[in-house]
């Protein structure tokens, strides 16, 4: 793990554009934790093998499949637009979106940014 990261508001990291990352900038699981508290609904899955957080997760929930389409539309351009690309998954009201930046081994900032994005995104999507 690299040195300390800055905890900002989830807000902060709409400014942040996602780049090529190195393992030494994975988030050690104290200090996603404490990121964790500005992102309302997300959580970490943490690995098996290290104890360090893998991914970074939420689950959405919609009236219907339109709102589920409609989220879906603007993670593939979130995907896109970032290149940085989650896994998702959905039905008919819900949409769970996992980020991950597997060249780092973990959570980087590409996935704090990504998720803020995404949040964004779908303030309005119902």
């Amino acid at each position: 793990m690299s040195a300390a990261k800055v905890v900002r508001p989830a807000s902060d990291w709409l400014h942040v554009s996602c780049r090529h990352c190195g393992r030494d900038e994975a988030w050690s699981l104290e200090q996603a934790q404490v990121q964790l508290g500005e992102f309302e609904g997300w959580s970490l899955e943490v690995g098996n093998n290290d104890g360090q957080p893998s991914q970074l997760w939420k689950r959405y929930e919609f009236a219907n499949f339109e709102g589920v389409k409609l989220a879906l539309h603007g993670v593939m351009h979130l995907a896109d637009d970032e290149d940085h690309h989650p896994e998702a998954s959905f039905s008919y009201n819900w949409l769970e979106v996992s980020w991950s930046t597997h060249s780092a081994g973990g959570i980087s900032d590409n996935d704090w940014a990504c998720a803020a994005k995404l949040d964004d995104a779908l303030r309005h999507v119902g």
